[in-house]
């Protein structure tokens, strides 16, 4: 299953060429010397790829790679666009030698490094998430298949992968999109249900080709330093350490619908459902809204309890619900 933004955003393909005005009037055009030269070469490596043609993509930024008078900063983006060109051409070791040789630059600037990210195929967080995490970005490369190695992006706190198994997949470019936008994005196509933690926002740039929802997922929320958690149909988004530990739900399906709710109610009502009884800390309170479609009522009230930060154990038909400790 695919996922289309038609109408919402859209991938466009931007070809610019240079416009030569020839008058026979016109005085004899000055040396535009080698910055004119590269960036022309630039420009063309990047058309030329956006058009397929890698082979000549490969050479014009190679001449930039190579000339003796490009900036270091030149030098970096031809080479981020070189690993990309190489790896459009099927090279993947080529590309990943390219790439490299910008990850390890001992100089590697805020920009450069986000062309890389991009390139490599992950999401870049707001710039103010940006500017405080860029430094502490790093790569890796996986040469567990020799012939075809990779370079992945490592984004601090985040913890280790486990998504791409899914069969629903996605194709979508978002600029500076909304987290809440894009998690509704999520919910459509996995058709799972989605809970986000309060206190979780921000925005987002990506682009995902034909990928499986639950990688384009991780990629969104490891920038902004969230994490997910799936657990039969439902989906939860939150900081890593409000994730609640891993639990086995076995309760009866249910349909929830809170709006605006007391919240010492709602969890009597959940437990109720499940043929239990509630002793609830007196300090909990609260209002509830949320929506679940056909989740075990334990789980359901696994949810609104860890969503208001606090915990329960059940003890017989009698549930207790108490504040976390902190």
């Amino acid at each position: 299953m695919k996922s289309s933004l038609a109408g919402r955003v859209s991938r466009a393909l931007l070809i610019a060429a240079p416009l030569f005005v020839v008058s026979p009037s016109a005085a004899p055009a000055a040396d535009t010397g080698p910055s004119s030269r590269l960036l022309d070469l630039m420009a063309q490596g990047k058309t030329e790829t956006d058009l397929g043609h890698f082979d000549v993509a490969i050479r014009a930024l190679s001449a930039v790679v190579d000339a003796p008078d490009a900036s270091p900063a030149l030098r970096a983006e031809a080479l981020v666009r070189l690993g990309v060109a190489r790896r459009g051409a099927g090279d993947a070791q080529g590309a990943v030698q390219a790439f490299q040789r910008v990850a390890d630059a001992p100089n590697l600037d805020a920009q450069t490094k986000a062309l890389l990210v991009q390139a490599l195929g992950g999401a870049l967080p707001s710039a103010k998430r940006w500017a405080e995490v860029w430094p502490r970005v790093s790569f890796a490369v996986d040469r567990s298949q020799p012939a075809r190695p990779t370079m992945s992006v490592v984004w601090p706190d985040a913890p280790a992968s486990k998504a791409g198994q899914s069969d629903a997949r996605m194709t979508l470019s978002l600029t500076d999109a909304d987290l809440s936008d894009f998690f509704r994005m999520i919910a459509d196509i996995s058709g799972l249900n989605v809970v986000v933690f309060p206190g979780v926002h921000g925005k987002i740039t990506l682009e995902a080709t034909d990928e499986p929802w639950d990688r384009v997922l991780e990629n969104v929320l490891s920038p902004n330093g969230y994490a997910f958690q799936r657990e039969d149909n439902v989906v939860l988004i939150a900081l890593p350490e409000q994730l609640p530990a891993p639990r086995h739900f076995s309760g009866r399906r249910i349909d929830v619908d809170f709006q605006e709710a007391d919240l010492r109610k709602s969890l009597a009502e959940l437990a109720a459902r499940g043929g239990a009884r509630t002793e609830i800390d007196p300090t909990v309170a609260g209002k509830l809204t949320i929506k679940l479609i056909q989740v075990r009522w334990d789980q359901a009230l696994e949810i609104v309890v860890s969503v208001n930060g606090l915990e329960w154990t059940q003890e017989g038909d009698a549930i207790k619900v108490f504040p976390r400790a902190r």
